[in-house]
């Protein structure tokens, strides 16, 4: 049911897609559709997590045996874009079907609060690594959100040029983010200089 809704929501947009024609992709009664998410936003919101669970569940394999911070992170990145060009319904679902409803709106915070707490613990664990004080360590949380936004930034984007791979994508967004990233992870940070030094 779920991967026939998420089609039709992509395809048609949410307003657009009508109960009726879900319960009828998917070999099933209407009033079971209604017995099972009890609306058509529990249907769009039950679309959501499950590919969300999905991406997740992605970006974890992909980074399970890497070796150290920057291949972990780098398989994480490509893993993120394979996964919406290889699901474009799911991109468009994300990125561009959904109302802009309280209830979207938090399903989306969800979602990228998932992806902060495993960036944080990439970069946590490479600065811990490195010799970094547990305190300066910590400070990983706000870069997670950083590269979050970048990386929702950049598949929305990405998302309306299926010329290009999304390894290229991927790419794009490790040079971005890792040149500066691989000093702050060893804690090599820069400071602005004094205005005596900067007259």
């Amino acid at each position: 049911m779920l991967k026939a809704a998420t089609r039709i929501f992509a395809r048609r947009g949410y307003q657009d897609a009508s109960m009726d024609d879900i319960a009828a992709s998917c070999g099933v009664t209407k009033p079971m559709l209604y017995a099972y998410f009890d609306s058509k936003e529990g249907l769009l919101l039950a679309c959501l997590d499950e590919g969300d669970k999905r991406l997740r569940a992605a970006i974890s394999e992909a980074v399970e045996d890497a070796a150290g911070a920057e291949q972990r992170l780098w398989r994480g990145i490509r893993a993120l874009f394979r996964f919406f060009e290889e699901d474009r319904d799911m991109w468009a679902l994300g990125y561009r079907a959904g109302p802009g409803a309280p209830q979207f709106a938090a399903a989306a915070a969800r979602s990228r609060q998932a992806m902060v707490e495993l960036l944080t613990g990439v970069f946590v664990d490479t600065a811990l690594g490195a010799g970094v004080d547990p305190d300066a360590a910590r400070e990983s949380e706000p870069l997670a959100h950083a590269l979050t936004g970048a990386a929702t930034a950049l598949v929305s984007w990405a998302g309306e040029r299926t010329d290009e791979p999304a390894d290229l994508h991927a790419l794009r967004l490790m040079n971005f983010v890792w040149m500066g990233l691989g000093n702050l992870v060893r804690g090599e940070l820069w400071i602005p200089p004094t205005e005596e030094e900067s007259a």
